[in-house]
């Protein structure tokens, strides 16, 4: 599921890079577009014969603070990772992003007190470096990379990471739906006050692409949620990086960048990470010798 929604927010983070370039939207309005789509999609819910969340549950969620908090981390987490993708190529931008492992990490290690053994620590450096190569600091990338869009990105990186804590934190009373409802409040009522400064008129063929968009980053959102409420985040942190062998496929066919060597090399790194931090070794036993009398 990691994997999965690595994909997903990559290509919806690319169509959202395609909506900022070509038609000039502000990261904020497509943010609102995107809650208001959710929330409708949720309300159609009963159509498939699903359930909606009330609006009790909606308004009164379970561990308010906590889940307010969570969805107001991700809502400006998304806003500046859609900034970052609109100034940076989608490579250089997942690449920033993919600091958060390396914060999930060590946030799982202090605040939650998992035990995080020093064969994952090498891994999650091992794909970090894979970062590393891709973006090589102080090659053309990152030198010609607007300082707006790598500031958004690690801020981007940062906030996913806290709101990846605090879902842990509440997984026994959150769902996943909550997540999704929660978000798409939020945003309404953190955005919704800038957008007589911002609105653009959104002509039908862009309204296809922010409806594509939601459609990916709502799933991304969904699988990411669920994987996080069955397993330790620490352990499913390397697997984000794989969303950079994603960016390299995206950046080449949508955007024409075809990727490097160092590229190529990084995310084989990448991967490796991933798979490496699977591993278990078996613990060392040390036998007593028997005491001569």
């Amino acid at each position: 599921m990691v994997v999965l929604s690595s994909l997903l927010y990559s290509l919806g983070y690319a169509i959202t890079k395609s909506l900022i370039e070509t038609w000039h939207f502000d990261a904020m309005q497509l943010f609102v577009l995107r809650s208001l789509l959710v929330l409708a999609g949720l309300a159609a819910l009963p159509l498939v014969g699903r359930r909606p969340p009330s609006i009790e549950r909606l308004l009164h969620p379970p561990q308010a603070m906590m889940q307010r908090a969570a969805a107001t981390a991700l809502v400006v987490s998304a806003v500046l990772a859609m900034i970052g993708y609109g100034y940076l190529p989608v490579t250089t931008a997942t690449a920033f992003s993919f600091t958060t492992p390396l914060l999930v990490t060590a946030m799982a290690a202090i605040f939650l007190r998992e035990q995080v053994p020093p064969l994952r620590w090498c891994a999650v450096a091992l794909g970090f470096a894979g970062v590393l190569v891709i973006v090589h600091p102080g090659g053309p990338d990152f030198g010609g990379g607007h300082l707006i869009g790598v500031a958004a990105a690690f801020g981007s990186a940062a906030l996913y990471a806290l709101q990846q804590m605090l879902l842990r934190r509440a997984r026994e009373t959150t769902t996943t739906m909550d997540v999704i409802a929660q978000a798409a409040l939020v945003g309404l009522v953190l955005l919704g006050g800038f957008m007589p400064f911002v609105w653009k008129t959104v002509p039908l063929s862009a309204l296809t692409l922010i409806l594509l968009a939601t459609v990916t980053q709502t799933g991304g959102l969904l699988t990411i949620a669920a994987a996080i409420r069955m397993g330790e985040v620490s352990k499913l942190a390397p697997w984000q990086y794989g969303g950079m062998v994603w960016a390299i496929l995206l950046d080449l066919f949508m955007f024409g960048h075809a990727p490097a060597k160092a590229a190529l090399v990084g995310a084989a790194m990448i991967v490796a990470g991933g798979l490496i931090s699977q591993l278990r070794l078996p613990a060392l036993r040390i036998r007593a010798r028997p005491r001569t009398p």
